[in-house]
């Protein structure tokens, strides 16, 4: 048995997804988004990173955006089960 049309029928679920977007294009002030950050954060933001940590970072990002960065498969399985195996 084939049942057909099950659920409200003509109804479109993504129209109303369509019409809250096209609301919220043409009432832009209710759509604001606020960031705030604390105080603490900012303080932390501007603290200096550890010089050899940074060169490290700094020289990762270097390999990714060239394509030369190469992951170690064994040694990454090795870490996440070890990491799942002893957090009895």
């Amino acid at each position: 048995m084939k049942i057909q049309n099950y659920g409200p029928s003509g109804l479109n679920p993504y129209k109303r997804e369509m019409q809250t977007t096209e609301t919220l294009k043409k009432n832009p002030t209710k759509a604001n988004d606020k960031l705030e950050i604390s105080s603490e954060a900012l303080k932390l933001q501007q603290q200096s990173t550890d010089p050899v940590r940074q060169e490290k970072i700094n020289s990762l990002k270097k390999q990714i955006q060239n394509g030369t960065y190469q992951i170690n498969h064994q040694a990454l399985a090795e870490k996440i089960y070890n990491h799942f195996h002893n957090k009895k």
